[in-house]
């Protein structure tokens, strides 16, 4: 009978130790949202984890961009962006009581496009190539574009805001709108634009 009820304490011993020495699963955490998350200068963000489980503290690695914080409690990251920065990766690790998880979150903070300008009022000459005409601009832009269109052989480079070309036809000075374009804003510029006839062909038709 004490073979049996040592056999029998035991197995009971052996149960539940088991279930003592079973881990819990670790926890899981995520960031939602585009990847990379869009942050605008200027702009206040919080991005709020996705949390399954207990954890007890966060970190980052690197810093994250120049005003934006991260809750070492929460795991919430939030402020204003004062500047713009590349797409990166950031590791935010959470760490648990058996060890720790880490998640590449991907940010990047553009500036909207401002301050456009070009040297205003231009002139063209028919036939004659137009000495290229560069914009200066603030922030990042990612297209521009003008209404109404330019005079014919007069074209704007969508990427670089680049005008340039050779004018076909004489025209009186005109405004034109052009806009710089990025996910975070955009910007306009009302451009003059002139084109005149070639003196050559003038004198020839006399």
């Amino acid at each position: 009978m004490r073979m049996g009820g040592a056999i029998v304490g035991l197995s009971w011993l052996t149960a539940c130790g088991g279930g003592a020495s079973a881990t819990l699963s670790p926890p899981e955490f995520s960031y939602n949202g585009s990847h990379p998350f869009p942050a605008v200068v200027g702009q206040a963000i919080a991005l709020t984890p996705a949390v399954t489980g207990s954890i007890d503290q966060y970190a980052v690695s690197p810093e994250l961009p120049s005003g934006v914080v991260l809750n070492r409690q929460t795991g919430v990251i939030s402020g204003t962006p004062t500047r713009a920065s590349e797409a990166a990766t950031f590791a935010i690790t959470a760490t648990y009581r058996a060890g720790h998880r880490t998640y590449p979150l991907v940010l990047s903070v553009t500036e909207p496009p401002s301050h456009l300008s070009y040297l205003s009022p231009a002139k063209g000459t028919v036939g004659a190539a137009l000495t290229p005409l560069r914009p200066k601009i603030s922030g990042s832009v990612e297209h521009y574009s003008v209404s109404p269109a330019l005079p014919t052989g007069v074209v704007l480079d969508s990427a670089s805001g680049l005008i340039a070309g050779t004018p076909s036809v004489a025209r009186t000075l005109a405004p034109y709108t052009i806009t710089a374009s990025s996910q975070a804003g955009n910007t306009s510029f009302i451009f003059l634009f002139a084109v005149v006839a070639n003196s050559a062909d003038f004198v020839a038709t006399f």
